[in-house]
């Protein structure tokens, strides 16, 4: 029986039995079934290894003999799971962490990041007819979390299993919640964007990568076009949706994983732009500056439009012209920025490093 014929509900614990012996499956299925849990089966470790990715149960129950793959072989096998899969969907990064602080909502990151911490997690229970010590030795160095003999005392079964779950879901939800906060701690909870420590990680970062493999680097600093003169005229909870937004409509635009958008303080917003030279960073800024325009939010106070606009200063960086540091690199763009807002604001003012 496969996992296509296994009753699972959202709500319903999943136990997938691996066993060559049907009368053991059949037997293991009725008590499971009995005390509430759903059940796949699989007829070696093979197999059992191919249902797993398509169920993630919540626990395996592994027979030590098995034809094609027995269970310390299947046991290898799913741990060598963890070291195969990938969960760095974007190119250019360090660590998993860092693609999920550049692109946090990533589908790809998450459903790997789902699959290795089922596996991290999922509890195997061996069952065997071997109780000596090489065999349980064998058990527990492959990877099996607890073992049972055979004949099945199905009390015994039944509490094991039962621990098992309950230990391996408070793992999941420990994990979840320190997932959470790392995504608290990286994220600026007014705009939902990359706060400016990410900022500051990411840039350096690129900035390396930038000069080992000698690639242009931009950057675009975004200021909101009198934003205190909003604040003073609408009231500061106006302007926090304002500059909500405003962060929203940029990142809209933003849309490669290695890009990221940040907040880098008060109204102004800057995005990092690795192997982009200067041409395509004010392509993209055009975009950002219609993109805002087109919100159409009122702003009565301001000085260059009746509605809500930004200024723009870029700063770009080619191979072979790198004379600087990313502090200085940054100050370029902010250079840029003032620049915009002296010629008028509701505009963009580009600078290549070493040309201006």
């Amino acid at each position: 029986m496969t996992a296509d014929s296994a009753s699972m509900q959202d709500d319903q614990p999943l136990i997938l039995v691996i066993d060559d012996d049907p009368i053991s499956r059949r037997l293991i299925r009725f008590w499971m079934e009995k005390e509430g849990y759903a059940v796949a089966e699989a007829t070696n470790g093979q197999e059992g290894l191919e249902i797993f990715q398509k169920t993630m149960p919540d626990i395996i129950l592994l027979d030590f003999m098995m034809p094609v793959m027995d269970g310390l072989e299947f046991c290898n096998a799913f741990r060598q799971l963890q070291a195969s899969t990938e969960i760095s969907p974007a190119k250019n990064t360090e660590s998993s962490q860092e693609t999920f602080l550049l692109r946090h909502e990533l589908v790809a990151y998450q459903q790997a990041e789902d699959l290795l911490t089922k596996i991290a997690r999922t509890p195997i229970l061996m069952i065997t007819a071997r109780e000596d010590d090489e065999s349980v030795t064998k058990a527990f160095t492959a990877g099996a979390t607890d073992f049972i003999t055979k004949p099945i005392h199905w009390t015994i079964l039944r509490q094991r299993v039962r621990h098992l779950i309950y230990q391996a879901k408070l793992y999941q939800r420990l994990e979840a919640t320190n997932v959470q906060l790392q995504r608290l701690a990286a994220l600026d909870p007014l705009t939902q964007l990359a706060n400016r420590r990410v900022f500051d990680l990411v840039l350096e970062r690129q900035w390396r990568l930038m000069l080992r493999n000698q690639i242009p680097l931009s950057i675009i600093f975004i200021d909101v076009d009198f934003f205190k003169n909003y604040n003073d005229t609408y009231g500061h909870q106006a302007g926090d949706h304002c500059l909500f937004e405003v962060a929203q409509a940029i990142a809209s635009q933003v849309k490669r994983p290695t890009d990221l958008v940040s907040r880098y303080g008060g109204e102004e917003i800057i995005v990092i732009l690795p192997d982009t030279p200067g041409i395509g960073a004010q392509l993209l800024g055009e975009n950002i500056i219609e993109q805002v325009r087109s919100l159409q939010i009122p702003h009565q106070s301001s000085l260059v439009a009746p509605i809500v606009t930004v200024s723009l200063g870029i700063a770009s960086i080619e191979p072979g012209c790198v004379t600087t540091n990313p502090e200085k690199f940054v100050a370029l763009a902010d250079v840029a920025l003032y620049e915009a807002k002296a010629r008028g604001r509701n505009q963009m003012v580009a600078k290549v490093w070493g040309q201006d």
